[in-house]
């Protein structure tokens, strides 16, 4: 999973920005001029995005460390204004006079804001109570992971923002109170998770809780700062802690607990109002196509099919043939691997089978780079490496890929979750999903593009990043990069686990599923089911659908490449054209794909 997905979907649930300077005008005579305050507009009123893309004065932009996005909604109903007004500007430029390039940013500028304000109805819609990619998380990570301290002011601006904490969650509490009046109120079970998680987070003293952990460790690494002011700045976040984020806490818990009284089991948005017009939104917004649920879940239930089949093939090589069900045969194979006397498929549960793990996964890399140029003309600069995922995120987030700072500050980034370690056969599908050619190739190369403008940093396409992920995996199969049977299953299992998405995705929210319905398919279909990634379906609808919908697409674009163009088909300028644009919707897509064709 894309890490940018949770800027995504805090965007898409409150992104907020009053009107600048920029929105006063009657109109920017400059488009390029349009994309870049466009750009400074979001990031000067949205500190929190400025802190995760690792935008500095420096570069020119206007940068408040010391402050948190306001998501009050009156903000929320100011943004919507914002989109409108550049909207409108985009449709007022002669095409004509554009450059291929500005037509192309223009063009997805265009989509992105169209398809948000398509959305505008349902601004209240998506949960806020989310364990997964909530406020909780979002603060946390932007505090532990994104506001870097390299001085006394950033050290600084740092207690100032935990100082703005309970303005924040007030704020959040006034959304909810607007959600609750609509009657948009979570399934009971994603209230009593995030209940869960945010009173452990706060069970803890203060000295031990991760706001203050973090901030200590760094602190204590800079050398330009003295003992004194270290033991001053440590003491102020200490107190901001105890008197500005446990009383939020505790307030957010309380009105949860109260929250539970008015909540029901039903898993679906189908049960909010309009839902079902809601979740195809949801599903255009994600897949940036038009297809239908009903389209989607039918894709889903052919392509588990088609997945189980060719398993099925490789599953009888090894003796597993007997099962009531596909998920039994799957679960007598995966079984017997964790039951293999001499442990080659698993790592030791300690900490040095977890180094172990990392930098069995950081040889992957390695060893794929040596193979990439077979394939791939256009290659990042930006090295990538492997992390573990925080500790604190580890009961809530899978692994993920983060991509490279827009300073140079952080490369690209694998991060993996081993508080399950993984089976050995499953590991180089996730790594070439989440790090090359995957993610990494896709992002690391759109901010490295002399071509790439400010604002394509603000939001991306789910479709075109997960499909292309996926799209990776599937390429690293074709050149048999995989190797022994068990690693091949292994890649299946998880091209076959994006294919039952399809059907638990759209069976829950179009179909009206129940939560153990759901789960007893993956049960059936994958050999074992998760009540964890089935709360990711409830709180994100749509979203699981893009990867296979995009990898789908892309491999449609190049057996037409292929058909069209014959020898002269190379897919080293296939992946160039597919890659140099970066993050796309799948229809842009397909247009850049079939131009290319046309003017061979």
């Amino acid at each position: 999973m894309k890490k940018l997905g949770v800027l995504s979907f805090a965007l898409f649930i409150m992104l907020a920005s009053t009107v600048g300077l920029s929105a006063q005008a009657d109109t920017i005579a400059d488009i390029e001029e349009l994309f870049d305050r466009y750009a400074r507009d979001i990031i000067e009123l949205n500190p929190e995005i400025a802190s995760e893309l690792c935008v500095t004065e420096e570069m020119g932009f206007e940068v408040k460390k010391d402050a948190l996005t306001d998501v009050s909604e009156q903000a929320i109903i100011r943004e919507y204004g914002l989109m409108r007004t550049y909207n409108s500007w985009l449709a007022s430029y002669d095409r004509e006079k554009l450059t291929p390039s500005q037509q192309l940013a223009a063009d997805i500028l265009s989509w992105y804001l169209n398809n948000r304000l398509q959305g505008e109805k349902f601004m209240h819609h998506p949960y806020i109570i989310n364990h997964m990619l909530g406020m909780h998380n979002a603060l946390t990570t932007l505090m532990t992971e994104y506001h870097t301290i390299k001085t006394l002011k950033d050290a600084k601006d740092y207690i100032t923002r935990l100082s703005k904490f309970s303005d924040k969650f007030d704020q959040l509490m006034e959304g909810l109170k607007i959600r609750e009046e609509e009657g948009i109120i979570p399934p009971i079970f994603i209230i009593d998770k995030l209940d869960e998680v945010m009173s452990d987070f706060i069970s803890v003293d203060v000295k031990e809780n991760l706001l203050y952990a973090s901030f200590k460790d760094r602190v204590e690494k800079l050398q330009n700062i003295d003992d004194k002011m270290k033991e001053r700045l440590y003491q102020d976040v200490e107190d901001n802690i105890k008197n500005y984020v446990y009383p939020s806490y505790r307030d957010f818990i309380a009105h949860l607990k109260k929250l539970q009284e008015k909540a029901t089991y039903d898993a679906g948005v189908w049960k909010l109002p309009d839902g079902d017009e809601y979740y195809k939104y949801c599903l255009r917004y994600h897949t940036t196509t038009t297809l239908s649920p009903e389209e989607i879940h039918q894709i889903g239930l052919k392509e588990v099919e088609r997945i189980q089949n060719e398993m099925r093939e490789l599953f009888a090589l090894l003796g597993f043939i007997e099962g009531r069900t596909f998920g039994e045969i799957e679960t007598q194979y995966w079984q017997a691997l964790k039951n293999e006397r001499d442990n080659r498929f698993r790592y030791p549960v300690t900490e040095e089978g977890r180094e172990q793990a990392l930098g069995d996964y950081q040889a992957i890399i390695d060893d794929v780079e040596k193979k990439i140029p077979q394939l791939f003309s256009l290659i990042p600069k930006a090295p990538v490496i492997v992390k573990r995922v925080p500790k604190f995120k580890e009961t809530t987030m899978g692994t993920y890929y983060e991509p490279p700072a827009l300073d140079g500050s952080r490369e690209g980034i694998f991060y993996a979750n081993l508080s399950h370690l993984p089976f050995k056969p499953g590991m180089k599908t996730l790594t070439y999903h989440e790090a090359i050619p995957g993610h990494h190739f896709q992002f690391a190369i759109e901010r490295e593009s002399q071509d790439h403008r400010m604002f394509r940093n603000l939001f991306f396409f789910t479709a075109y990043a997960e499909g292309w992920a996926l799209y990776a995996e599937k390429l690293a199969k074709e050149q048999d990069w995989y190797g022994d049977v068990y690693a091949k299953l292994g890649y299946l299992n998880s091209e076959l686990f994006r294919a039952v998405r399809l059907v638990v995705d759209t069976g829950i929210h179009y179909k009206q599923w129940s939560r153990d319905r759901a789960y007893n398919y993956m049960l059936d279909n994958l050999g074992w089911g998760s009540y964890g990634q089935i709360d990711r379906y409830i709180v994100w609808p749509g979203q699981a659908c893009a990867y296979k919908i995009g990898e789908l697409k892309i491999l449609e674009l190049r057996e037409r490449a292929k058909m069209e163009l014959g020898e002269e088909f190379d897919i080293k300028e296939f992946h160039r054209v597919v890659l140099q644009h970066g993050s796309v919707p799948l229809e842009i897509l397909e247009r850049i794909v079939d131009e290319w064709i046309a003017g061979l």
